[in-house]
């Protein structure tokens, strides 16, 4: 029997995935106008810097902070709980060009585990995070202070460059209509990929829920 991933995880997946989608395709229209609410769809970088000139810090850091961790956890428990299985999900979900990657980065996951939480905890390095039980103190704690400095650091770059980006955003007010379409057809492009890596074939689960990590020779 193949091995499904339960359906509160990929329900938590979707919704934060399809909201990523609408702050992408809808970026150029919410970015002047709904800055936070952008921000609650996609706290991505560029996001980040670009409301940053415009928007009060604690809201700004609050709503920021809790969308960048909002898919952490979510990783974290699927690879705590069902490790090789929850790679094997996670590479079919990437395709085959990313499976390469993927297993270098559970390769060394063991030197760099740390250093990769702090410095961009995503959805592989999460789920590598779970699945090599790194204690979950230790994981939420480099996980926010890695988030938190990111902020200050993107904080602190849109201060130093006041001009630059009220340049930028005043092209954006003026071609949001343009950008947004651009930004929907690019976006629904991505969607069909994501849509089409489902379609694929788990393999069968052979340990049960919590499966451990084997590497190098993992699934």
């Amino acid at each position: 029997m193949s091995f499904q991933l339960p359906h509160v995880y990929t329900a938590a997946i979707g919704i934060l995935t399809a909201a990523g989608k609408a702050g992408d395709a809808f970026g150029p229209a919410l970015v002047s106008e709904w800055p936070l609410w952008l921000l609650a769809l996609n706290a991505n970088d560029l996001h980040l810097t670009l409301t940053s000139p415009g928007t009060h810090w604690l809201p700004w850091y609050v709503i920021g902070t809790l969308r960048r961790l909002a898919e952490d956890p979510v990783f974290f428990l699927i690879g705590w709980h069902y490790s090789d299985q929850g790679l094997a999900w996670l590479r079919r979900k990437m395709g085959p060009k990313a499976a390469a990657h993927l297993a270098k980065a559970a390769e060394r996951f063991g030197r760099f585990g740390a250093v990769a939480v702090v410095v961009e905890p995503g959805a592989v390095v999460c789920l590598l995070a779970g699945a090599t039980r790194m204690p979950v103190a230790r994981f939420c704690t480099l996980n926010l202070g890695g988030t938190i400095a990111r902020l200050l650091a993107i904080r602190a770059l849109a201060a130093s460059l006041p001009g630059p980006l009220e340049t930028l955003l005043d092209l954006v007010r003026r071609f949001s209509l343009p950008l947004a379409l651009m930004a929907a057809l690019v976006t629904g492009v991505s969607c069909l990929g994501f849509l089409r890596s489902d379609g694929g074939e788990e393999r069968p689960a052979s340990n049960g829920p919590k499966a451990r990590l084997g590497l190098p020779g993992w699934p």
